[in-house]
């Protein structure tokens, strides 16, 4: 489309009286490559192009979105959304400044990388997990390409284009033996090309998956119970995350539905937690350039030694909170509006060790990796699972356990936060909400709460 189509679209939209109006139009392309019994089985490709409009006025908002996109449809589609409003408001004609190019280059891109490579680093993996552990039944990999280029109009006269390009490695594993069954996975990805494979050793990833799989065969039942826990280095932050995070966001603030509202700097953890959401980081898996609103991504600082900052704000209720909005504005597609979401989320590092940490619990849990689990973000209330646990006896790491869950709430965890470890880590992952299903990443170094209520299986 031309910038006098997204001009005339967008005085339409402002026809009725609306306060703002935005247009956001993308083309986007995925490819998925998965191996198992041992080939490339299956190659998956999607393709996504469609254009959304939205308007604001006072403290509501209109939508509506289309994948038909001859013009004659287009302004029909903005009429009908226009058509919400009836406002004797008169607005001036707006007129769009010149395209704003805040597109990246990778150095090897999806095409580039040619088929062979792929099928060949995933045999290669595939043949040395079979061949060094025998109670491997099922070696599942992937390679996951996402290229997408989108254009942002709106009546403030912004007229910008960008783009992402992600690549994404996954490694699931099954193991039996006596008649037991378990899982491992593992996933990496960077907003990147196939560049995104100098930044871990993908060898040694794989071989970490499949040892932790087969000790899981032979994990022992653990006694649940209140106790202290370690929390090891990245996604354990899942726990922030979702207990805390999704509650900074205004689409839980404004609505008064989280734990977090009207706490502006109130005190909400131990002066050991400063929680960051930062969309800035060159490259990462959740970060971007500009925003879905067409801003440029912001390093927020949200809880700073356990005093809360500040809340994740995009235009719509940046009006209602009287905030400026913040870079986090994020969709899936141009099928949803966009809302404040997440980006890289994670609890900054501290000066304590891990060794310490282990050395400081008689009788604990050390949780190494945490999986899902179930958060009420009115009350802040959690249930995660614990994916690979070892006990902590003594002072010391001792057996692999398994069926641990970890149950709590986001402000008293926030405040149980004893030591912070200089290990950070960020790890990848995907965030489902209001405006769809969108990468992010979650990070923190390795943490001692004092104390949380552990389940077990016994």
């Amino acid at each position: 489309m031309k910038k006098e189509e997204f001009e005339k679209l967008i005085n339409i939209l402002l026809s009725t009286g609306a306060d703002f109006a935005d247009i956001y139009y993308e083309e986007a392309s995925s490819k998925s490559y998965e191996y198992t019994n041992s080939k490339l089985d299956t190659i998956r490709t999607g393709n996504c192009k469609g254009i959304g409009f939205r308007i604001i006025h006072k403290e509501e908002y209109y939508y509506a979105s289309t994948n038909k996109l001859d013009f004659a449809n287009l302004e029909e589609t903005a009429k009908r959304v226009a058509q919400n409003i009836k406002s004797s408001k008169k607005n001036k004609k707006v007129e769009l400044n010149e395209l704003e190019n805040k597109t990246t280059k990778v150095k090897i891109g999806h095409n580039e990388f040619a088929t062979d490579k792929k099928k060949k680093i995933l045999s290669n993996i595939d043949n040395i997990i079979r061949e060094k552990y025998k109670e491997i039944t099922q070696v599942y990999l992937r390679f996951i390409e996402n290229d997408k280029v989108f254009i942002i109009a709106n009546s403030d006269g912004k007229y910008v284009t960008s783009n992402d390009i992600r690549t994404r490695y996954i490694c699931h594993t099954y193991a039996e033996k006596n008649g037991i069954k378990e899982d491992e996975y593992f996933a990496k990805g960077n907003r990147k090309g196939y560049e995104f494979l100098e930044d871990f050793d993908i060898e040694i990833e794989s071989m970490n998956v499949a040892k932790s799989n087969i000790e899981k065969l032979t994990a022992k039942s653990f006694k649940g119970g209140e106790m202290p826990i370690v929390i090891g280095a990245g996604f354990g932050a899942i726990i922030f995350h979702e207990a805390c995070g999704h509650g900074l966001e205004a689409t839980s603030i404004v609505p008064n539905l989280s734990i977090f509202s009207n706490k502006i700097g109130k005190r909400v953890g131990s002066d050991k937690v400063t929680l960051v959401d930062d969309g800035t980081i060159m490259n990462q898996w959740g970060s971007s350039i500009i925003d879905d609103e067409g801003e440029p991504t912001e390093k927020n600082i949200l809880i700073e030694n356990g005093i809360l900052r500040k809340y994740l704000v995009d235009k719509y209720h940046a009006r209602q909170l009287k905030h400026p909005s913040n870079g986090c504005a994020r969709r899936e597609s141009y099928e949803y509006a966009p809302t404040s979401r997440m980006n890289n989320t994670y609890l900054a590092p501290g000066k304590d060790t891990f060794e310490d940490m282990i050395m400081s619990i008689e009788k604990g849990i050390y949780c190494k990796k945490i999986s899902g689990g179930q958060v009420n973000t009115n009350t802040g209330d959690f249930n995660f699972a614990v994916e690979a646990a070892y006990a902590i006896e003594n002072g010391k790491i001792t057996d692999r356990i398994k069926g641990v869950t970890l149950i709590g709430n986001g402000i008293d965890i926030l405040n149980k936060v004893e030591m912070v470890g200089s290990d950070l880590k960020i790890e990848d992952g995907y965030c489902g909400s209001k405006s769809g299903t969108i990468p992010i990443t979650c990070g923190q170094p390795s943490i001692k709460i004092s104390k949380i209520l552990v389940g077990g299986k016994e």
